[in-house]
């Protein structure tokens, strides 16, 4: 019996601090989906932590689709492997979450995200739904002049 209760005293313990700990922001970031950068943070920590349930309302429904593919096939399949490539994994984790921008390609917000040891810029773009709320569409390498030359501001 004494067992049993200390067993269950670990447990209610156990869920208090997860709890505590998710109340003081422990937890993973909720993006402000009105801000690129914001919902690139969120993308790059969930694709650190190999989260795609938390990478999949952050997508486009094209993207959405692959994630989900990702997720029905699990952890090994093509489609999981496609998502989670060693080299992007190796380009995310030294950049340690660190995202630059965002620059725009007309009204699309590109995030910088990683740069390769050639100099070319791993990026992510976004786009704004009906909603004005940001999503990923695409994720693309471009080299860093291309980068560099995008503009401050996107146009009206």
């Amino acid at each position: 019996m004494a067992g049993g209760l200390s067993a269950s005293l670990r447990k209610l313990g156990f869920l208090l601090g997860a709890l505590l700990l998710a109340a003081c922001g422990g937890g993973p970031m909720t993006p402000d989906r009105k801000d690129p950068v914001s919902v690139t943070r969120a993308f790059v920590e969930a694709f650190n932590a190999r989260d795609l349930q938390r990478m999949l309302p952050l997508h486009d429904q094209v993207n959405i689709d692959a994630i989900a593919a990702a997720l029905a096939g699990g952890v090994g399949s093509p489609e999981y492997e496609a998502i989670f490539a060693p080299g992007m994994v190796e380009l995310l984790a030294k950049e340690a979450g660190k995202v630059e921008g965002p620059r725009y390609d007309r009204r699309d917000a590109v995030v910088k995200v990683g740069t390769d040891e050639t100099g070319d810029v791993y990026t992510v773009i976004l786009s704004k739904d009906e909603q004005e709320e940001w999503s990923i569409v695409a994720h693309s390498r471009m080299s860093k002049p291309q980068y560099e030359a995008l503009a401050a501001e996107p146009k009206k």
